[in-house]
């Protein structure tokens, strides 16, 4: 079951990328500038893995729940939907970073709803799958199920927390050790 545990990996990670956004949305909220550079650079990350990467395993283990437990699917909701609401969520705070670093006139109050928003809805949507969906999926897949689902959602290295940092996302990393959050790679 290497594709749960790599999900659950990923939430580890998502949660460190949320509490540092969260420790710049308090410092915007001070009166002071936030880490743009740092926002920037996470959203760019949360707009690729987890779109291109991570949501699509969590999506072809829900079609395989979809075969085995509707009730459980009605009762869970409709995670697909639900990605696309996250990845459109991220698209809209990403721009209103990149316009509030360029000191484009971005309301206040607007600015700070939206990165609650963002925090909140991807707080959320991770814990009900915690919760929720990983448990049911445990709990009525059979062991051939996983080998082929693993098989088909070959471990993809995360491009950040993975063994090897892409070029792409070493300031990131550095900004990240840098802050004190841990980095989860297993």
């Amino acid at each position: 079951m290497a594709l749960i545990d790599q999900l659950g990996r990923d939430h580890r990670n998502m949660r460190i990328l949320l509490d540092l956004i969260e420790r710049e949305m308090d410092i915007y909220r001070s009166g002071a500038r936030p880490d743009f550079d740092l926002l920037r650079q996470i959203l760019e990350y949360t707009l690729h893995y987890p779109d291109l990467v991570h949501h699509p395993k969590e999506d072809l283990l829900f079609d395989r729940l979809k075969t085995h437990d509707a009730a459980a699917v009605a009762a869970i909701g409709d995670l697909i939907s639900e990605h696309k609401v996250l990845g459109d969520l991220t698209r809209r705070f990403a721009a209103a970073v990149s316009n509030a670093a360029r000191d484009i006139d971005v309301p206040r109050p607007w600015f700070e709803a939206l990165a609650d928003s963002y925090l909140r809805h991807h707080r959320m949507h991770m814990q009900a799958e915690e919760k929720h969906f990983f448990p049911r999926v445990l709990a009525v897949l059979e062991d051939s199920e996983w080998a082929e689902l693993d098989r088909r959602a070959a471990e993809t290295a995360d491009p950040l927390f993975g063994p090897k940092v892409a070029n792409a996302y070493l300031g990131l990393y550095e900004q990240i050790v840098r802050k004190g959050a841990l980095i989860s790679t297993t």
